[in-house]
């Protein structure tokens, strides 16, 4: 089996573009999170979340024609990836396309509502919604228009602009798709089936749709104080914040790294996948959490005392937030946690990934994030929070996703070469 490093980092988030933008907001404590001009405007009662900022695609995309049919989830994805590849110095020509992959992970695309509004117009009865109707107005649709909002879109305009000819896949799972794009790519390169690979993931919880759908369920409502509504295990806590984001890594198989000579930035140790069954209305319990984590340990030979720091998935929810600390607890001890959801929200399927690039762009830095809005102790939350910059006590940082359905991700990573 081939040792996998990660040797680019691309970053598209609410923070910033790029490592240095990210690196200046952690070090400075400064949050993502702020008042949305459109969430006001159509006076939505939590008007707040985290944006890219001043992001213009067109200085990344390219051919600017393939604008057309790519939803911002996609064009925040491909940024992501021209960001890694620079980073990473990789040059075409000095790749065999057939031993280059891309597996990215992502939410449901949901259309833009302004795209839609001649294909209601035609539908209208001027009294209500007529399905009879429907075949006229999907003649009023963009031909295109599917081609821009299917979850896979991300990896088929990466996987085109760089010729990747090897593994190109998607993973759709929600809060820990990042993470399962990170393994299934690490998995692909080290049973030999390429050499590098292009993962990462790209997604939105500012949707329209979504937020009409899910009405404000687990959201802050501190809406006065935008930079301090996200507050992963304080006692004051009162609900998570949306956001979008796009990340990208460069994993190589570590001779392949070497032979090019690429700068190494980590590497993959081991990882956890397990899920616990919460249908029905049950709710998950922490078990498959502690399972993941125990699994990542089992499979790096790496003991829970030399676990450097945790990246928590840290929702800042009252009850998430327990169920995740009393899983930690349990299997880690007394180990430094931090939650970069504290800086920008709830990112979704990107969300485990941009946590993870900004613990490691925070290493090189030689420090561990710190969770902002972390004032006030939960007894209920029994983990050691990293509530300001500190040194990490070894490179080892488990990165941790899971869901409200039961499924759970860990991830362990040395932040070193």
């Amino acid at each position: 089996m081939h040792e996998v490093v990660i040797t680019g980092i691309g970053i598209a988030c609410p923070l910033g573009l790029g490592r240095e933008a990210v690196c200046a907001a952690i070090a400075e404590g400064r949050s993502g999170v702020r008042r949305l001009p459109w969430l006001v405007e159509a006076e939505y009662p939590i008007p707040i979340g985290s944006e890219v900022p001043e992001f213009e695609p067109k200085q990344y995309v390219k051919p600017r024609k393939s604008l057309k049919v790519m939803s911002r989830e996609t064009q925040l994805g491909f940024t992501a990836t021209e960001l890694a590849w620079s980073d990473a110095r990789l040059e075409s020509d000095a790749i065999d396309p057939e031993r280059l992959g891309v597996i990215s992970g992502a939410n449901m695309f949901r259309a833009e509502l302004g795209e839609l509004i001649d294909t209601y117009k035609a539908t209208n009865n001027q009294e209500s919604f007529d399905f009879s109707r429907w075949d006229k107005g999907m003649r009023e649709m963009f031909p295109l228009w599917l081609l821009k909002y299917l979850p896979n879109m991300a990896a088929c305009h990466i996987g085109i602009a760089h010729d990747a000819r090897g593994p190109v896949n998607s993973i759709v799972e929600g809060d820990v798709s990042s993470l399962l794009a990170l393994i299934e790519a690490t998995d692909v390169i080290a049973r030999g089936h390429a050499d590098v690979m292009l993962t990462g993931a790209t997604s939105t919880m500012l949707s329209p749709v979504d937020l009409a759908w899910h009405a404000g369920a687990r959201m802050s409502r501190n809406v006065e104080h935008p930079a301090k509504a996200c507050r992963p295990f304080d006692a004051a806590r009162d609900g998570t914040v949306g956001g979008e984001g796009a990340v990208m890594f460069v994993l190589e198989s570590r001779s392949h790294a070497e032979s090019r000579g690429a700068k190494i930035q980590g590497r993959v140790l081991g990882y956890g996948r397990r899920c616990e069954p919460c249908i029905n209305g049950k709710k998950p319990t922490g078990r498959a959490i502690g399972q993941s984590i125990e699994a990542a340990l089992a499979m790096s030979h790496v003991p829970a005392a030399e676990i450097g720091h945790v990246n928590a998935h840290g929702l800042g929810t009252v009850e998430d937030d327990v169920i995740e600390a009393r899983a930690i607890r349990d299997t880690l001890g007394d180990v430094p946690v931090t939650a970069p959801k504290s800086f920008f929200g709830n990112l979704g399927a990107a969300g485990g990934g941009v946590e993870l690039a900004v613990s490691l762009l925070a290493f090189e830095q030689g420090f561990v994030p710190p969770t902002l809005n972390y004032t006030q102790p939960d007894p209920e939350c029994p983990v050691n929070v990293v509530a300001a910059s500190e040194p990490p006590r070894s490179p080892a940082v488990l990165a941790l996703n899971h869901k409200l359905t039961g499924q759970a991700v860990a991830l362990l990573i040395s932040a070193d070469s």
